[in-house]
């Protein structure tokens, strides 16, 4: 079985991707850490930035500036989606090594935790998705502590996301992350049982 995880920035998808990965029969595949991957010094898809966006987004030692590309591209929807359009199949193709990989193990499921499954396609791949969803002022707070980035450039990343109802229309499974972290493994425990894994 092969779960997609999203949800919006500050929802708390991160926590639910942990708790799931502790389990010896599912394996996570973390979007953001490949996306951070496939950014590495020197790799095609960072020429393709800089190209694109500037060299300035590249640091003295050639590793990606993400807060300066974060500026450009969270302050302009065109850009942020030329970002993607660049970054996306970098990033798919590590995806679908990696299920592969997963299910030659024989693992009972694979979790594929991507902020934007829906953006790159990547929810054509899962047998179902799941969806974290979590109050605006939570969510608020949440990326102010978790980036420590002002409030404005916060309120630009939740405002370049798909809506919550956008999320809970395209989702077979909702988990509300507006409570503790006795409330989330509750229902993380509920769907485990749900989906018999």
């Amino acid at each position: 079985m092969v779960i997609g995880l999203t949800g919006q920035t500050g929802a708390g998808k991160s926590t639910v991707s942990y708790i799931l990965s502790q389990k010896e029969d599912i394996k996570v595949i973390d979007c953001d850490k490949l996306a951070r991957t496939v950014v590495v010094n020197g790799s095609e898809c960072l020429v393709k930035l800089a190209i694109e966006f500037s060299p300035l987004i590249i640091d003295e030692d050639g590793s990606l500036n993400r807060k300066k590309l974060a500026e450009i591209v969270f302050s302009d929807h065109e850009k942020l989606n030329k970002m993607n359009d660049i970054m996306f199949p970098y990033i798919i193709d590590e995806i679908k090594n990696q299920v592969e990989q997963y299910k030659n193990e024989g693992v009972k499921a694979i979790v594929i935790d991507a902020p934007t499954l829906f953006e790159s396609g990547c929810d054509k791949f899962c047998d179902l998705i799941v969806v974290v969803v979590a109050d605006e002022t939570i969510r608020f707070a949440r990326i102010l502590e978790r980036d420590n980035i002002t409030p404005e450039m916060a309120t630009k990343r939740m405002n370049s996301q798909f809506t919550e109802d956008f999320f809970m229309k395209h989702s077979d499974y909702i988990i509300d992350n507006s409570g503790d972290k006795q409330d989330l493994a509750k229902s993380i425990i509920s769907l485990m049982s749900k989906l018999n894994i």
